[in-house]
């Protein structure tokens, strides 16, 4: 068409007339000047004012119009246009899928940070309130997020109405068991990483999350949207339960939680199986330590599982390093190798932080392990690689590297290791801003705390 731009740069960019990376939903230019990026990857439309034709040419245009019609029918099969919003719930509808879209640069995709389950909301909104306030919520809190500012006044808003919803919900028996009550708890915990936690590192909703499912007759996921939320759900639950005892669920409700037909044969679903003995364990080795009672038999139902670990975590650093010599990897425009090499790296990191755990808590209950602290420090300098290697999925994408960097600072007691993964978590930090801050240092000694079972970390 005449006068319309091909490209598809942000509007910032066009008016400046400046290259546009035309990444999405923010471009680069735009994140580093911290301004509003608006249509950046989106192809441009000019409307003209309809002419009238005379009746000379009337019959001309009728046979040319209607074999243009039939090819609009052809290209409508292919390529549907974007539906304009006619209400609230549409406007809100197409907002959520657009943040959610798989094409989004990985740096800043909710869907692949979080989980698959968010593809299936859409179809949920309408139907429960604490949902789509939740829905709403995020989205604002994620545009925002992109742009790099500070939490707005309106995000924190919807923020505040989705949490008074969903406390309606959870005093109603059934709706507090419902799953979409549930996924609305999943969104709420995400978007508090977009607006801040009080000075916090832990969120409280994952204690939420634990209360509701404890709660139901059974514990584990009831259908297929259940399965995906769970994928999600359970990492939450299960970090923020090493250091928040408030979390109390038994063996089995923990083996439910976890137990997933997605990936249970896969060494990332393997590797999660064992940290779900770790609530459990930490508990009985707190009270035993506080107890003074011998530690030797639960020694020997630690070490086996971080045995385990040490194994799963070579085949997940194996299947990375294999990935990156195929030759699939080489295909780097492809979105599948561009979510596998992302994957993979993930994994191994998620690997290193939970058998990082467990070294923890073997060398509590048995301070005389060397081998123990010897494998703490390769631990330790393993989690501060992976730290650099994921410097580009950041800020998002690499959002769980926090967690990896606070369980490589607890394990050891060498000060100039911990200097060093110090830096590097408050630089990751960084990433997120929050109106508070938070206070690094005592949110890594509690985290330490909790991890050596009421005790501190030793040098050797």
């Amino acid at each position: 068409m005449p006068g319309v731009p091909t490209g598809r740069a942000c509007d910032a960019c066009r008016e400046q007339k400046k290259k546009c990376d035309e990444k999405q939903p923010a471009c680069g230019r735009c994140l580093r000047l911290k301004v509003s990026c608006v249509g950046s990857g989106q192809r441009r439309f000019k409307f003209k004012e309809q002419q009238f034709p005379s009746k000379s040419n009337q019959s001309s245009q009728v046979a040319l119009a209607s074999g243009s019609r039939s090819t609009e029918k052809e290209k409508s099969s292919f390529e549907l246009p974007r539906a304009c919003p006619g209400n609230g719930m549409t406007s809100l509808t197409n907002s959520f899928v657009g943040a959610i879209k798989r094409s989004t640069d990985l740096r800043y995709n909710i869907w692949w940070s979080f989980g698959i389950f968010l593809e299936d909301v859409p179809r949920r909104l309408g139907s429960n309130e604490a949902l789509d306030r939740a829905v709403d919520a995020v989205t604002t809190a994620h545009a925002g997020f992109c742009t790099r500012q500070p939490a707005s006044v309106e995000a924190l808003a919807k923020y505040s109405y989705a949490l008074k919803t969903l406390r309606v919900y959870l005093d109603d028996p059934l709706q507090a068991s419902a799953s979409s009550t549930l996924c609305a708890v999943m969104i709420l915990l995400i978007c508090q990483i977009f607006i801040g936690n009080n000075g916090q590192m832990l969120s409280g909703h994952a204690q939420g999350a634990a209360s509701i499912l404890h709660a139901r007759k059974n514990f584990g996921p009831r259908d297929d949207f259940e399965h995906k939320l769970f994928l999600s759900l359970r990492g939450s639950v299960l970090f923020e339960s090493l250091y928040n005892d408030a979390i109390d669920l038994s063996p089995e409700e923990w083996d439910a939680l976890v137990k997933n037909d997605f990936d249970q044969n896969e060494p990332e679903g393997q590797i999660l199986r064992c940290l779900a003995r770790a609530p459990v364990l930490i508990k009985r080795g707190k009270r035993a330590i506080r107890d003074g009672e011998d530690l030797t038999h639960l020694m020997m139902e630690v070490r086996p599982i971080y045995e385990k670990c040490k194994l799963i975590l070579a085949e997940l650093k194996a299947r990375t390093v294999e990935f990156e010599t195929s030759e699939l990897s080489t295909m780097t425009e492809t979105f599948m190798a561009r979510i596998l090499r992302a994957h993979y790296l993930r994994t191994h990191g998620i690997g290193l932080a939970i058998t990082t755990f467990f070294n923890c808590i073997l060398q509590a209950l048995d301070p005389s392990d060397c081998a123990c602290m010897v494998e703490s420090r390769s631990l330790v300098k393993d989690t501060l690689l992976h730290a650099q290697e994921s410097n580009v999925y950041r800020p998002v994408g690499a959002g769980y590297v926090i967690m990896c960097l606070s369980a490589a600072w607890a394990v050891t007691a060498d000060p100039q290791l911990r200097l060093m993964v110090e830096a590097t978590l408050i630089d990751y930090h960084g990433d997120f801003v929050t109106p508070d801050g938070v206070n690094i240092p005592r949110e890594l000694e509690r985290v330490s705390e909790h991890l050596w079972l009421g005790s501190s970390a030793v040098l050797r």
